[in-house]
């Protein structure tokens, strides 16, 4: 059963970030009654509103104050399908160019969600289920870099208003039960300049490390909030009454 509580909060929690394995479909290897239990579970999510996001679903009562540490499964990472490989660059991207851009952004979504949740010791990175660690699964959509600065071009310079867009789908689970309890998609695009400049590796790496705090943030602010609430009822509950 997923636990539940009185409030909504902490129903964002992505991540995140982040995201998405909903997205690939019910994997086949899934047994007929998880496949049953995931079809249930999403037809019971209910929108809510959760400021910098773009769409979160819940299910009622969804509550994290439970859970004081993070299960982040390997994040995934895909192309839009509208990206022109040098379209801005005008050189080839070799497939391992690919494959080193997928693999360097799964790695900084990771570095900056563990170091946002792990910055004061509150919460903790799980490696196995447990009563009290959510699950995160995510995944980048979408991914669109306008100059991907790479190795196989070292002689290209690009120039460009912004470093590119991606979207970020996730779902939050019990990690014990595997019970659905939030689904998150979010599309980040970084800010436009009113002119052309040169972008480079570190561009990119700077924009990636920007939407992977900014998901984290979220997340962190959704565990601080149910923790608090939760904290505030007990006190609530243990402090003597007034005559």
């Amino acid at each position: 059963m997923v636990r539940s509580g009185s409030r909504f909060t902490g129903v964002t929690a992505i991540v995140i970030g982040a995201a998405l394995l909903l997205s690939a479909g019910v994997a086949h290897s899934q047994s007929q009654p998880q496949v049953a239990a995931d079809v249930a579970s999403a037809t019971e999510l209910q929108p809510v509103r959760v400021r910098g996001l773009d769409k979160v679903e819940a299910i009622p009562g969804a509550d994290l104050s439970p859970y004081r540490k993070i299960m982040l499964d390997p994040i995934e990472v895909s192309f839009s399908k509208n990206w022109r490989e040098g379209a801005v660059t005008g050189s080839r991207i070799r497939s391992s160019d690919k494959v080193a851009i997928r693999e360097g952004l799964a790695k900084v979504l990771r570095e900056e969600f563990v170091r946002v949740l792990t910055r004061d010791g509150r919460y903790e990175i799980a490696d196995s289920p447990g009563d009290d660690v959510l699950r995160i699964r995510a995944e980048i959509k979408d991914l669109y870099i306008n100059a991907p600065d790479v190795l196989s071009a070292p002689n290209v310079r690009s120039y460009t208003l912004s470093v590119g867009e991606m979207t970020l789908m996730a779902e939050l689970r019990d990690s014990v039960t595997g019970d659905l309890i939030a689904r998150v998609t979010d599309r980040k695009r970084d800010p436009e300049s009113s002119y052309l400049e040169l972008t480079t590796r570190v561009d990119n790496v700077a924009a990636a490390r920007r939407a992977a705090a900014s998901w984290a943030r979220i997340l962190r602010g959704q565990l601080d909030s149910a923790h608090a609430a939760l904290e505030a009822a007990a006190s609530t509950t243990d402090s003597p009454q007034r005559r």
